[in-house]
């Protein structure tokens, strides 16, 4: 799997970006959709863990970083889903 900012820096374009999104954190979600169309939630999940914290022991992914992701990916969530991105957040910040 690319590492975060291989997504961040994917200008493909996969759709409308919401206004006011950034558009770094846009292209890095649409990509990972697109990457794990198909896929099960907990592979979604653990790809997206790990290569968070792979970021953050490397110094490339920041704590407001994590928060736009988890800010554009929440409203998609029921609310069992955001409780679960909620302490992936916590966990991801603490590393």
């Amino acid at each position: 799997m690319q590492d975060f900012n291989d997504y961040v820096n994917n200008t493909e374009d996969l759709g409308e970006m919401p206004e006011g999104m950034d558009p770094n954190v846009f292209n890095m979600v649409s990509s990972l959709a697109q990457k794990f169309d198909g896929k099960s939630q907990n592979e979604l999940l653990m790809a997206i863990y790990n290569e968070a914290k792979r970021g953050k022991q490397n110094g490339t992914l920041t704590n407001g970083d994590i928060d736009n992701f988890a800010a554009m990916l929440s409203p998609m969530l029921d609310d069992k889903k955001r409780k679960l991105l909620s302490k992936v957040v916590s966990e991801l910040k603490k590393i």
